[in-house]
């Protein structure tokens, strides 16, 4: 299942004076997000401490149209894959104006115990709250 989000951009997002989102700010909105989905799925309710935090492991990223900063930003969010040791999303960066599809990205995430400094297993309920979406 597919969840999507909106963000805002500003002027303060662009790349130099092009008037265009900067790539990076178009990264930061994906983890955003994540955000978002998580409490979305209600696994920030208890299935995990708050020192847990799900970090990427690897991204790619494929841009397709840049995006001015007026525009405002789409984001839909799906899991391709959940095991017990991480998951996979793809990110589809949508122009709020227009809709057309200006990046994708792809995060491998892992839930890491920050105080242990190590990665935490992925309860068979967490892999289903994040697979369903």
């Amino acid at each position: 299942m597919t969840f999507e989000t909106g963000f805002e951009t500003r002027h303060s997002d662009c790349f130099a004076a092009t008037g265009f989102v900067h790539a990076g700010v178009l990264l930061a909105l994906t983890e955003m997000a994540y955000a978002r989905f998580e409490r979305h799925c209600g696994i920030d309710a208890g299935l995990k401490p708050e020192h847990v935090y799900a970090v990427q492991r690897s991204t790619t990223a494929t841009y397709y149209s840049p995006l001015r900063w007026q525009e405002g930003a789409r984001i839909r969010v799906s899991t391709t894959e959940a095991t017990e040791r991480g998951f996979d999303q793809d990110f589809e960066v949508l122009s709020a104006a227009d809709g057309r599809e200006v990046a994708r990205f792809t995060h491998r995430w892992v839930l890491l115990d920050t105080r242990a400094g190590r990665p935490v297993t992925l309860s068979e309920e967490v892999q289903q709250l994040l697979l369903r979406g």
